[in-house]
Parts: structure tokens; C-alpha cells; sequence
């Protein structure tokens, strides 16, 4: 739809994924009239809660326990990191934020592992390469889009947020710019800035992430490009640390070939085995799982000189074959390189490296596994899930690697309200953020993940709620 040249709703909604239509259709049941704006043009937009596997989970577990338990994974997950106003606000509101979902058309089956009893029907196919449409992210998106209109929603397709209204210390409305470049201002009792991260705006990866964001996989749809997070900080929003993402380990030849994005990942390999980078030598704990490995390597000046090194016996046996969306054969056929040698002097001029060097690295790391003496290497070796394993039976093999990014872990800080914070701490009056756009849930030093389907949909419901007690509260007087 085209909007008129001044407009007025008491609910704005940036963003039309997960988050905002949480947002707007829980706003449009509770009395309110709600606009949201979708930079997207067609009806099934891309957007990342479009593209996502579709597993609703907390801190990889089930969102529906306690809040009690909810808030112990979140702190366990990012070591103490979250902030415990919006832990505490999601751990709260996330089990029925599950049921109203469902309320909607939502459903849910279990997935092949523990964490993933939330996922939505029908599943993802068990192949490489970007696969969406009929799956249950998007048909779950489309639901709530009928669900939307249904109930009196403005859904406005091809406009994009530019800037906020402010008047005083209070925002306003915003103004948005349409696909034919004319600006429209839409005055709101309240908006919520629903957009996503910034993983599709190379200048701030480049400035909070990333030296060479060029050479990252885009493991998302791209659209998330921090107009939300620009925009509020612009209003005087505090900001939370931008440095860490949320990414996966892919095979490099992913950067030409869109068969081997998003799936298949290389992180249960290399979680299994070791990491090199061009010398030949580790340079981070591999056991601390992909999520981790990807931001070290992004970090990089040159995030195209690493490797998974492992044997057949972790690519035949192990890992290779039994992560969700395995590796092995998946990579192979999807047209991407695994090296093989019998030796790891053979396997480095292969892939480049220094014989030696590789042999030195392979043979401390065997014997420090076999001692289970990870913490005595330099860097110290972990056990996560899977554990650590010799490299040992040839053949010897390396994937060379690139990273994925999905999402941007940083953004605007907000209260258990969902109103975004001010410079000072206090709230900024009509102004609310939900799922990727916000910070302090998710990244810091530890790189804790909890669950961004789960984030999206229960900040957007918080948000919602609280916004149109305020503003119909208002309204009647």
C-alpha cells in the first residue's frame, strides 16, 4: 500500500520479521492502530526470521521451563554477561509468548535434538544451500501477516525508516522513505524499532566487527542494516558493546558458490579437531564452538587463511557425519574443496601451509587429547560438545574455511520493558526495541547465544504490551 503524505497511528512498528509482527499484530489485538513499515516489496520479503532453521530455544533449551531456570541458562550462557532486567523480562514472558504463538497458527515439532522441541513445521530439508520457502518460518511469517490484517493492521511494504520524530524528550513518529525516494512522516503515539542487527550494513560491520566485512559470508537474508539502531542512538539511545555476532564456520568456497550457504556448517568439525590459520599453527581454543571461532577468524585482517584440520575417523565417524546438517558428504556435493593426503607434511603443501609447522601442531594436540591435558597447549584446548579427538587415521584433511555471519549481538539497550534507554538510564518516552535491533541480552566477551527466534518474539510481545498500555492509556484520558 501507498501511505498518504501525513499518516498517524498510535503503534509504528519498524521491521515486518519475527520481532515487529510479534509486535504489531499482539498491538492490533489489544485495541490499537498499528503500521508497520517492511523495507521489503514483496509480500514474502526476505528477512532473516524468513531464512532462520525455525528453532524457537533459550540458551539451547526448552523456552518454555521457569523463569527461574530461564534466567539460570541465560547467566550460565554469557557467564554473568546479560543484563538481568531484560534476562529476567524474557525468562518471564517467554513460555506464554510460546502459547500465544500457537494461539496463532504456530506449529511446533520436535527436532532431531534436545533443544530443539520448539521447532517450526514443516522443517527445513536436510541439504545445503538456502532452501525457505513453505518451510515453517515462512509460513509462520505469513500467518501472522494474515493475522495482522485481520485485525485492522497497516502492513506497508517497500518503505524504509530514515529518522525519528522527537518532540522534547519524547519520540513521536518517524519519517520513512518509500521505494520511489518520497519521504512521508507518520506521527505515532509510540514506535518500536523492530529492524534487526546491522549484519547487512558493511560500514558498521567494518566498524564494530570486521576489518574486511567483503570477505564474510552473508549467512542472512542482508537486510538487517542498523537503520534501528542508527536511528536511536541519533535520539539519544544508549548503545551496548557492537563488537560480536552471531556466525557459523562455513567452507570458503562459499564465497562464490551460494550452494554451500547457510548450510552446510563446519563448526561441529572443527569443534572436534583443530583450527589453523596460514602458518600452520593454532590460535584460539577450538572447544569453545563455532559461534566463537567465527568472530576470532572475523577479526582477521584476512579472514580467507584458516583451515578445519582432521582425520577420517572424525569426518567418516564422527562429526563429519552426525551434526544436523552433516558436513560429510554435503560439502562435496555442493561443489566444495576437501583436501586429502596421507601425511601432514602432504596435507600442508596442499592447502599451502608449512609442513612442519602442521606436523609440530598435530602431534601436541594428539598428545595433549590423549592425556586430557588440553589446558597445557598454546593456546589452551577445551572440551565442548563434541569433545576433542586425535588426528590420527588417514586420510589427514582440511576444509578451508570462511565465516558466516547471521546476526549482530549488539544494539540498543532497553529496560524489562522494552523501552529504550536514554543517555542518562531513564526511558525515552514512546520510543521501545525488540529482538535483534536491542543489545545486552546476547554477545559480550563470552559470546553467550541465546536464541535469537526466542529474543524476537518475546521482546516484540513485551514491547507491544507496554507500549499500548501507555499510549491507549492516554488516548481515553
Amino acid at each position: 500500500m501507498t501511505l498518504a503524505g501525513n499518516s498517524a497511528f498510535d503503534i509504528a512498528v519498524v521491521g515486518g520479521g519475527f520481532a515487529g509482527l510479534t509486535a504489531g499484530l499482539r498491538s492490533a489485538e489489544r485495541g490499537a492502530k498499528v503500521l508497520i513499515l517492511e523495507q521489503g516489496e514483496d509480500e514474502r520479503y526476505p528477512c532473516n526470521s524468513r531464512y532462520s532453521g525455525g528453532v524457537f530455544h533459550i540458551a539451547y533449551g526448552d523456552p518454555s521451563r521457569s523463569a527461574e531456570e530461564l534466567v539460570a541458562a541465560i547467566n550460565a550462557m554469557t557467564k554473568g554477561e546479560a543484563e538481568a532486567d531484560i534476562a529476567g523480562a524474557v525468562a518471564a514472558h517467554s513460555a506464554r509468548t510460546l502459547e500465544w504463538l500457537r494461539a496463532q497458527g504456530a506449529k511446533f515439532i520436535k527436532g532431531p535434538l534436545d533443544w530443539q522441541r520448539f521447532l517450526t513445521a514443516p522443517p527445513r530439508p536436510l541439504k545445503a544451500g538456502l532452501d525457505w520457502p513453505g518451510y515453517g518460518p515462512d509460513v509462520l511469517l505469513r500467518n501472522l501477516t494474515a493475522k495482522f490484517r485481520e485485525k485492522g493492521g497497516t502492513l506497508a511494504l517497500g518503505y524504509r525508516a530514515v529518522a525519528l520524530t522527537l518532540e522534547g524528550d519524547r519520540c513521536t513518529g518517524l519519517t520513512a522513505r518509500g521505494r520511489e525516494g518520497g519521504e512521508v512522516e507518520i506521527a505515532a503515539g509510540a514506535v518500536i524499532l523492530a529492524d534487526g542487527g546491522f549484519q547487512g550494513n558493511a560500514d558498521m560491520v567494518q566498524a564494530h566487527i570486521a576489518p574486511r566485512p567483503d570477505l564474510l559470508i552473508q549467512r542472512s537474508a542482508g537486510t538487517g542494516r542498523g537503520d534501528g539502531i542508527r536511528m536511536a542512538q541519533a535520539a539519544g539511545a544508549q548503545l551496548s558493546d557492537m563488537s560480536r555476532f552471531y556466525g557459523h564456520l562455513l567452507s570458503r568456497d562459499g564465497l562464490e558458490n551460494d550452494d554451500l550457504w547457510p548450510y552446510p556448517q563446519m563448526d561441529q568439525v572443527a569443534a572436534a579437531a583443530i583450527v589453523i590459520d596460514g602458518s600452520g599453527n593454532r590460535f584460539t581454543d577450538e572447544g569453545l564452538g563455532g559461534i566463537w571461532l567465527a568472530n576470532r577468524i572475523a577479526a582477521f585482517e584476512d579472514p580467507t587463511t584458516s583451515f578445519t584440520v582432521f582425520d577420517r575417523t572424525i569426518w567418516e565417524d564422527g562429526p563429519g557425519t552426525k551434526s544436523i546438517y552433516p558436513a560429510n558428504p554435503t560439502v562435496e556435493k555442493a561443489g566444495g574443496a576437501v583436501f586429502r593426503a596421507d601425511s601432514p607434511e602432504a596435507l600442508a603443501r596442499l592447502i599451502g601451509v608449512d609442513g612442519a609447522a602442521l606436523t609440530r601442531t598435530i602431534k601436541a594436540y594428539n598428545t595433549a587429547v590423549r592425556a586430557g591435558a588440553g589446558s597445557s597447549l598454546t593456546p589452551q584446548r577445551s572440551d565442548g560438545t563434541p569433545p576433542a579427538t586425535p588426528i590420527e587415521t588417514p586420510p589427514f584433511m582440511a576444509i578451508p574455511l570462511a565465516v558466516g555471519i547471521t546476526a549482530t549481538m549488539g544494539g540498543v539497550l532497553v529496560d524489562a520493558e522494552m523501552a529504550v534507554r536514554g543517555k542518562g538510564g531513564d526511558p525515552i518516552a514512546g520510543l521501545y526495541a525488540a529482538g535483534g535491533t536491542t543489545g545486552g541480552l546476547e554477545g559480550g566477551g563470552n559470546l553467550g547465544y541465546v536464541g535469537g527466534l526466542s529474543k524476537a518474539v518475546t521482546m516484540g510481545m513485551i514491547a507491544a504490551e507496554t507500549a499500548t498500555d501507555v499510549v491507549l492509556r492516554e488516548v481515553t484520558g
